[in-house]
């Protein structure tokens, strides 16, 4: 993985990528959840480096990508466009692990002419008809809630929860003590903050795949994304033996499932 940055008035942003022996013009985009980081995607890198060209970044206000001031959708897709312009890539996939899946959509948004796929990892739809106001309740409280208790403890239980192998677990373990609990929280309600200002879901001019991990019980992200899948006919992948972070925790699996998808659009 080669670590490259971009800057802007708002900060410096830090991306991960590979070199490909002929340039390539396509690249797989690679957006973390809520308070990981680009190392949730290792497992991507370690197998399809010499395949494809990808990209991994440390989204604003999580990993190196801090400080990071007027944290906005709208910005973070122009730092994202800002990569791609500077790798010289004209297409890409945009993978999305749970929160990670709300930056890819509001890319897709905005710069629908640039992605030619997206997959979703666990990730829940734009669009308020899809939610209810009491599940609602909580995404809107969860930095008030995480505020209470002690961050070694968060840090802990928090990986605990969305993985089922201990290499997993580690490496989301680590992700969070790295971020620490000042900005963990104010992560949270930045990103939370700009979920729950959208009203309308993504009109997608590609192809989607929806995956969530057999053992996922984050909140209701079955639900959610079982609904997505019912409500557009978007074909729908459970990963075995995984959990929140399954493209981790059965990378194999799903590495198998990412080459076949993009395979079936380029």
């Amino acid at each position: 993985m080669i670590e490259r940055n971009i800057h802007s008035s708002n900060g410096t942003v830090y991306y991960w990528t590979n070199e490909m022996a002929v340039p390539q013009k396509f690249a797989i985009v690679f957006c973390h959840g809520l308070t990981a980081d680009h190392t949730l995607f290792d497992k991507q890198f370690e197998q399809l480096s010499s395949k494809y060209k990808l990209i991994s970044w440390d989204y604003p206000l999580h990993g190196k990508s801090r400080p990071y001031k007027d944290f906005s959708f709208v910005n973070v897709n122009k730092e994202l466009l800002t990569i791609l312009k500077q790798e010289n890539i004209e297409k890409i996939v945009l993978v999305g692990q749970s929160a990670g899946g709300y930056i890819a959509q509001s890319f897709i948004q905005e710069y629908s002419d640039k992605v030619i796929g997206f997959i979703g990892i666990g990730t829940t739809p734009f669009g308020k008809s899809y939610y209810k106001k009491s599940e609602m309740f909580w995404i809107k409280h969860y930095s008030t809630i995480a505020r209470l208790y002690p961050y070694s403890y968060y840090c802990k239980v928090g990986a605990k929860a969305i993985t089922v192998t201990d290499e997993a677990k580690e490496s989301m373990y680590k992700s969070l003590v790295s971020l620490g609990k000042k900005d963990m929280l104010k992560a949270a309600s930045a990103v939370y903050g700009e979920f729950l200002k959208i009203e309308d879901e993504v009109q997608f001019n590609c192809p989607v795949l929806i995956t969530y991990g057999e053992y996922d019980n984050t909140g209701y992200v079955k639900k959610y994304c079982n609904n997505w899948a019912e409500k557009t006919g978007y074909p729908l992948r459970i990963i075995s033996n995984a959990s929140h972070n399954a493209n981790y925790d059965n990378y194999e699996e799903f590495n198998e499932l990412l080459i076949s998808f993009v395979q079936s659009i380029k």
